[in-house]
């Protein structure tokens, strides 16, 4: 032991002794040996320490406070996200569309580059600053280049996906419950068999609404006949039904009319119907055929087969004078002489034809309205009974003999197209179809008259669909159709016999 200590007291003093002596050669020796020796020791404590300062955020509660707490780095200088031990942060290249990283991230990532790159476990100590001035130094020294630096680039880290089974469960059709498609209004009072037996009121408009305590012309009488009788359509209000029944007595006895063949009035319970027009729904619409009702009685399949005589000659724009004739003209002018009645539709043709006949009384023409599709028969409107305070009247007549400007435009709009027609646009889509109309767009109250009295309709759970077979919804079923019998075949008459009225 003491010569231990005699060995390190003489060390020392030759130590001091070659100090005194040489003082320029020892000093710069000593000062580069204490150098090296600071910087390990400042790495050594670099790499114990926390990779990043801790802020205030980290701060546990309840915990001892932290050694050193500053405010988290700005994202605008990346040069502040590095550790304290970290100089030349231009030598850092951060990707452009990087998240904000914490201080102790880039740390992380910072030493396991350098770790991967370093040559030895002596430089492994050295901090990035330290280390390049060493280099350099050593650069000089040598001649050497100095090492280039590390260029580093943060990607951002890609978000996480949702499970392939959320993601289906969240796509999936079936996980989307869809409502059924609306019902149609037509199928449900084509059902009715017989009439709300409640009291007589016209609802809603003329083509949109429903009847209420209709009665039945009766299929014969001793001045007409009613056709089509498989439609169940020779419903109407009282007022109309007498109005019918009186027009066929008066044409008989006063204009020699044999008498008349009715065509459509309306369903038992009114409402849409399943083919042909867009009005008749209130009880208060009837057609009569310009057919003269033929001497013997016709029997049911002759009613569904006959045809109607058509007024028109080969061009559709005229009439023919072989059959349209002077008794024609009295029967319409009849019709229209009613203080109830209050239209009178007919073709333009027949209009044009009745002016030029008309005469010096030509009050009644105001009533009769050119109208397409009316040259085999005369459609009969009368107004709002008294006391229908849900019956929506229409517009009154000007009192104008419309015989002039309207009457010519009609004929113009259905003269024939001269030419080929003009082709359609690049990428023309015909318009969709029209669809039908619901109970939500009739009043109310024809809900009620659609399901009153042991024979009502109730409104089906599910939706009928327009092209269903109309023998199909026959038979009831709980909580759908309650209808009585079973659909009458009024309900399957195809668009031939419509058009043959």
């Amino acid at each position: 032991m003491r010569a231990g200590r005699l060995f390190l007291l003489l060390t020392s003093l030759t130590a001091a002794g070659i100090v005194a002596a040489r003082p320029g050669t020892v000093l710069p020796i000593v000062k580069t040996y204490a150098a090296w020796i600071i910087a390990a020791t400042t790495s050594a404590i670099a790499v114990a320490e926390p990779a990043h300062k801790i802020t205030a955020s980290d701060a546990v509660p309840g915990a001892a406070a932290p050694r050193d707490i500053e405010h988290s780095p700005s994202a605008d200088s990346p040069e502040q996200n590095l550790p304290s031990f970290v100089s030349g942060a231009a030598h850092l290249n951060f990707g452009a569309n990087a998240d904000d990283n914490s201080a102790g991230q880039m740390a992380d990532v910072l030493q396991d580059a350098q770790t991967a790159d370093r040559p030895s476990a002596t430089a492994s100590l050295q901090p990035v600053s330290t280390a390049t001035e060493a280099s350099g130094q050593a650069a000089k020294t040598t001649g050497e280049k100095p090492p280039t630096p590390i260029v580093l680039s943060v990607e951002p880290i890609p978000p996480r996906e949702a499970p392939a089974e959320t993601a289906n469960i969240a796509t999936a059709p079936s996980a989307v419950e869809t409502a059924p498609p609306p019902i149609a209004a037509k199928a449900l009072f084509g059902a009715a068999t017989t009439a709300a037996p409640l009291a007589s009121r016209a609802i809603g408009t003329y083509s949109r609404g429903c009847l209420a305590g209709a009665v039945a012309l009766p299929v014969d009488g001793p001045a007409w006949q009613a056709m089509r009788l498989s439609r169940n359509r020779n419903w109407g209000h009282p007022k109309l039904v007498s109005l019918v029944e009186r027009l066929a007595l008066d044409a008989q006895k006063f204009d020699n009319w044999p008498g008349l063949l009715v065509g459509d009035i309306s369903q038992p319970r009114g409402g849409p119907m399943l083919t042909g027009h867009a009005s008749h729904q209130v009880g208060l619409d009837a057609d009569v055929w310009l057919t003269p009702m033929p001497s013997k009685r016709l029997t049911r399949k002759e009613r569904e087969e006959i045809s109607a005589t058509s007024m028109l000659d080969q061009t559709d724009l005229a009439v023919d004078p072989k059959i349209f004739t002077e008794q024609h003209v009295k029967l319409i002018k009849r019709a229209a002489s009613y203080p109830a009645v209050e239209r009178v539709l007919v073709h333009p043709a027949i209009k044009k034809s009745l002016c030029e006949a008309a005469g010096t009384d030509r009050k009644w023409l105001g009533k009769v309205r050119p109208i397409g599709g009316h040259y085999y028969h005369f459609h009969i409107r009368i107004g709002c009974p008294p006391g229908s305070t849900v019956c929506k009247p229409q517009v009154p007549p000007t009192g104008d003999d419309g015989c002039g400007k309207e009457v010519q435009e009609w004929l113009a709009r259905l003269a024939p197209p001269k030419g080929p027609p003009p082709p359609k646009p690049p990428g023309y889509k015909p318009p969709p179809p029209v669809p039908p109309v619901t109970m939500a767009e009739l009043p109310k109250e024809c809900s009620a008259v659609l399901e009153s009295g042991p024979d009502g309709v109730r409104q089906p759970l599910t939706a009928i669909k327009d092209d269903v077979p109309m023998g199909g919804l026959g038979e009831s079923k709980a909580g759908a159709f309650v209808a009585g019998a079973a659909l009458r075949p009024h309900i399957t008459s195809s668009k031939a016999v419509e058009k043959g009225q």
